[in-house]
């Protein structure tokens, strides 16, 4: 099977456009191809070897696997990191969410603030981190943070712990932690860092189970229900955990950002005003929806 014989099976699944990129990423990152290459007809010339893994990754990718799980791995701002079926595979709002929370942190704490005057060190909180990718990306690019990332998941857990160390984000750390759980008013995971955060950030689970029927099975079938869905009758549950946790352990003026549904918008924005939180704004993803929330502890 060549690349376009790929691209034609996989279309009825995908779209012709998803197809394409699909193929384009499988020929670039497991067997060096680029798009020029592939226009001159390069893959017809793999060595037997390559085109025996070449027919046992099409075969995962026609039942409908994620590429991403086929190959191991997903990009999240310009980074390379591991997934399997234990966490979401990182999505592009996410990235924008990650890019919004970076250009407000980074005014948060500029040398001469207040806030900076008031405080020696910084850190950093992200809920229901699974990959890491989050908690990882802003430890990166705050070497000088201490970036605490928490999940109910030890599966989950093991795989952000591998990815910090794979990328070498030695200012991170990852702790279990049932954020709608009261142990988590009584006794942290984070202990004692009461009111000590200078940033929470979470993308938690917000897709209604009613929405499952719409979803594809790509989604469906391969990425872990626990990280996605909420019931119909409580679907902002997670937000109200995390505007209390904001609440209790936010530095005065710290922000906290949340990935949100935009069918949910004005809901959970009413919610953080119920608790007390100021400058609440949403943002619109690249596609025109509201995906995302800010808001400032007073």
């Amino acid at each position: 099977m060549n690349h376009r014989e790929l691209i034609a099976a996989l279309t009825p699944l995908h779209g012709a456009g998803e197809a394409r990129a699909i193929v384009r990423m499988v020929m670039e990152e497991r067997f060096g191809l680029s798009q020029t290459d592939l226009l001159l007809g390069k893959d017809t010339t793999l060595s037997p070897n390559d085109r025996a893994e070449m027919e046992k990754i099409a075969e995962r990718l026609l039942v409908g696997e994620p590429v991403q799980h086929v190959l191991g791995y997903a990009y999240f701002c310009g980074r390379r990191f591991r997934v399997t079926p234990d966490v979401l595979i990182p999505r592009p709002e996410t990235e924008e969410l990650v890019a919004w929370a970076t250009e407000l942190y980074s005014s948060f704490v500029t040398p001469h603030s207040s806030f900076v005057i008031r405080h020696s060190s910084f850190h950093l909180l992200d809920l229901c981190t699974g990959s890491g990718c989050i908690a990882i990306t802003l430890a990166l690019a705050f070497p000088q943070a201490h970036v605490v990332g928490v999940d109910i998941s030890d599966a989950a857990l093991a795989i952000a712990r591998d990815n910090a160390h794979t990328l070498n984000a030695s200012n991170v750390e990852f702790l279990k932690c049932n954020i709608l759980s009261e142990d988590t008013e009584s006794s942290p995971p984070w202990g004692a860092l009461e009111r000590g955060f200078s940033l929470l950030m979470a993308n938690p689970p917000y897709v209604l189970d009613s929405e499952a029927t719409t979803m594809s099975p790509t989604v469906l079938d391969y990425e872990p229900s626990l990280a996605l869905f909420v019931p119909d009758d409580d679907p902002l549950r997670f937000y109200r955990a995390i505007a209390a946790i904001g609440r209790r352990y936010l530095l005065p003026g710290a922000p906290l950002l949340v990935e949100i549904n935009a069918a949910l918008a004005d809901q959970t924005r009413s919610l953080f005003e119920s608790f007390g939180y100021t400058d609440i704004q949403l943002r619109d993803d690249r596609f025109g929806r509201p995906r995302m929330l800010c808001a400032q502890m007073p």
